[in-house]
């Protein structure tokens, strides 16, 4: 007997692409394993100066609609041959993100179904797992932020029914599928998906599908006592100045010019707003001099390398000059007397491309008038 058959691209390369789902599903196992309590699952923090624009372990969903071209192979049953092609389509979504490079996905598709001449119609539908590895720029921020390109590779179940009195009958009907797309996500976790998808030998999909990413920012670690301890520099830090006494001598006018002018030397610890040794001695020989000048006005400036995003650098360079003057009102000035400006990595003063470098750069300078 003669039928229409609906054939999917079994080949010898589809062992292979089960056996990378398989592992990367073992993987995505033992990430959810060790999850518990983790609260990276939940919504984001968005407090920059404590939290890093790392991508963290999360899920999310897609719900995507667009046209789907089904053809089923209608070569060995004469009189029948499809006459309506294209149909509207659409998918769901389930994925994780395992790290920046990979997430694991299980998505459901209705892709229509594919008229036949003179009568009858053959429905498409398909049940699959994938693995998408990503590339670009932003793949590691948080919750993806940005645009992103993917590529994807899986496996998957079709299920076809005949409408009508069709001489139907499916031949393999699991699969491989190929797909690329690209992703743009905001920095709330809602975004948009454009991509297409082949999943057999006679069916294709496009869609635009909306998107929602859950995640949580990673806290920055702050250098502990036994890493400050390890740095090849040991200073030794003087204890603060005792509180001015209660009659405090009137500065000669001499003594209140010495400190005005540009100070520098307030250097800072790689991705911290946390004080070198080498910077509170300065700081320290500052804010004595300045006890019994209280006509000099500071102005703060804070600087950072180019290690990092433009908008983290600014946010930590924002945090090095509070910690400037935090320190400077622990030693018994009043902060009003303090200004502060903070310009990120925009205004290096040596080459970024050396450690050296960067170190000078990782600065907070002082102008005393």
């Amino acid at each position: 007997m003669l039928t229409v058959k609906c054939k999917s691209a079994i080949t010898k390369h589809t062992g292979r692409a089960a056996a990378i789902l398989i592992a990367t599903g073992s993987l995505f196992l033992a990430a959810c394993s060790t999850t518990g309590g983790n609260d990276n699952w939940n919504s984001s923090a968005t407090d920059s100066t404590q939290y890093r624009d790392r991508l963290s372990r999360g899920i999310y969903a897609v719900a995507g609609i667009g046209p789907s071209r089904v053809e089923p192979d209608t070569s060995q049953v004469p009189g029948f041959d499809p006459d309506d092609r294209v149909e509207p389509a659409g998918q769901v979504t389930i994925g994780a993100d395992l790290n920046k490079y990979l997430s694991l996905e299980a998505h459901s598709a209705d892709l229509g179904s594919a008229g036949l001449s003179p009568s009858g119609r053959i429905n498409y539908h398909i049940n699959g797992v994938s693995a998408l590895v990503y590339a670009g720029g932003n793949k590691d921020r948080f919750r993806r932020q940005g645009l992103t390109a993917y590529g994807r590779v899986g496996v998957g179940l079709l299920d076809n029914s005949p409408v009508g009195d069709v001489p139907f009958e499916q031949v393999n009907s699991t699969h491989i599928l190929f797909g690329a797309g690209i992703e743009y996500m905001t920095p709330v976790g809602v975004g948009i998906r454009a991509e297409g998808i082949s999943f057999d030998e006679d069916a294709k999909y496009a869609q635009l599908g909306l998107m929602y990413r859950t995640g949580r920012k990673q806290k920055r670690q702050q250098p502990t006592l036994a890493a400050a301890v390890a740095k090849p520099e040991p200073v030794v830090v003087p204890p603060p100045p005792p509180p001015a006494p209660v009659a405090v001598p009137v500065a000669k006018p001499d003594e209140c010019e010495t400190p005005e002018g540009l100070h520098e030397g307030v250097t800072f610890h790689t991705d911290s707003a946390a004080l070198t040794g080498r910077s509170t001695l300065v700081l320290n020989d500052i804010a004595y001099k300045l006890t019994n000048c209280e006509n000099l006005h500071v102005e703060v400036s804070a600087h950072t390398d180019s290690v990092g995003t433009d908008a983290y650098n600014q946010s930590l360079s924002e945090s090095r000059a509070g910690a400037v003057v935090d320190f400077l009102d622990n030693r018994g000035l009043d902060r009003n007397r303090f200004s502060t400006q903070a310009f990120g990595e925009s205004r290096p003063v040596d080459t970024n491309k050396t450690a050296e470098g960067r170190a000078r750069n990782r600065r907070v300078e002082l102008n005393v008038r």
